[in-house]
């Protein structure tokens, strides 16, 4: 009796560990699922049962995400919102906000995580600033403010990228047709800030004209209306080529075109002493639950609605964000699977 026993309760074992197996199995295959179609073999350690497998029609991934957040208690809307807090699909949108924020952090306090502060100016020699003094971010250890504008363009390209022309450029986008036809025009109206061309004299000097062979640092001086560069200086020669000389320390920096550059028309705040919070509306001591519940809420930038998100309930708000043509009506027993389906996060 023991003898069969104990070879019963080895063969149900086997049995409930090819079960796992197969569960197992149907997650990774995704929604297909699969079944058993032969037999265990009787008494068989579980690492040995053997199953052969065929697709079949079994629960859908959705369903089976149902189970799984019934078995958690989280089946439905509110359910999940109550995970949070006191809150149904009837809450408002501004004290759902609030319960993610206990601690009261400010916009300021969100920016500083990335070391990013809303109150630094934006350039600065002497005091801490995003960009200059004190500023984390460097290019070989010099804070970037620091850098000739025309090295920006390395920064942002790649090294060397300045030296090449727009022609290249416009050549590795294939745009180059399009460049070398309206190239020379758009050139007419901008000069080559980076080269002063001097004559016999060298006392009267002009700034010629872009072309679509000139370096992307030489288009940013037209661009911006300041050397990017130190500046070549050409004086013509009776005969012979003439000479060329670079003038040290011409090149305006990014910090210099700052403090040249108003943050707004008329104004006579400069954009070196702009500080993040001003350039974005950021109001740096402002909790950000507060400031994202005054996000407007429906029309158009043109013609807004007038309320904001922070007066919707979490119901209204959810359903604003359903695609064209969705049916589904979210309400507190609405499942989970149903809303990620509604919104095609489960149509793989």
């Amino acid at each position: 009796m023991a003898g069969r026993a104990g070879t019963r309760r080895s063969h149900v074992l086997a049995i409930r560990g090819g079960a796992l197996a197969s569960a197992a199995f149907l997650v990774g295959a995704g929604l297909s699922g699969v079944a058993t179609a032969g037999p265990a073999v009787a008494a068989a350690p579980v690492a040995q049962v053997h199953y052969d497998v065929a697709p079949t029609a079994f629960p859908t991934f959705a369903e089976s995400l149902q189970t799984l957040l019934n078995d958690m208690g989280m089946g439905d809307l509110n359910a999940v919102l109550g995970g949070f807090g006191a809150f149904t699909v009837d809450s408002p949108v501004s004290l759902f906000l609030a319960g993610l924020n206990p601690d009261h952090i400010t916009l300021n306090g969100v920016t500083e995580i990335f070391g990013i502060s809303l109150t630094e100016p934006l350039y600065s020699t002497t005091v801490d600033s995003l960009l200059g003094y004190g500023s984390q971010f460097l290019v070989d250890g010099v804070p970037i403010g620091n850098l000739d504008l025309g090295d920006l363009i390395d920064v942002v390209l790649g090294d060397g990228a300045g030296a090449h022309s727009l022609q290249q450029l416009a050549n590795a986008l294939n745009l180059g047709s399009i460049v070398s036809q309206y190239g020379h025009t758009i050139g007419g109206f901008l000069d080559n800030m980076n080269y002063r061309d001097c004559g016999l004299t060298g006392l009267i000097c002009s700034n010629p004209d872009l072309n679509v062979n000139n370096s992307l640092v030489d288009w940013l001086s037209g661009i911006l209306g300041q050397p990017t560069t130190d500046i070549t200086k050409h004086v013509d020669a009776v005969f012979g080529p003439g000479t060329n000389t670079i003038l040290p320390n011409t090149a305006w920096t990014l910090g210099q075109y700052l403090h040249e550059l108003p943050i707004s028309t008329g104004s006579s705040t400069m954009m070196d002493a702009a500080t993040l919070g001003q350039l974005f509306g950021l109001p740096p001591n402002q909790p950000w639950d507060q400031y994202v519940s005054n996000f407007p809420f429906g029309g158009t930038l043109l013609d807004p609605s007038g309320v904001t998100w922070g007066e919707q309930t979490l119901g209204t708000f959810l359903s604003s964000f359903l695609p064209d043509g969705s049916t589904l009506v979210i309400d507190g027993d609405t499942t989970i699977p149903d809303i990620l389906e509604a919104f095609g996060l489960l149509n793989w």
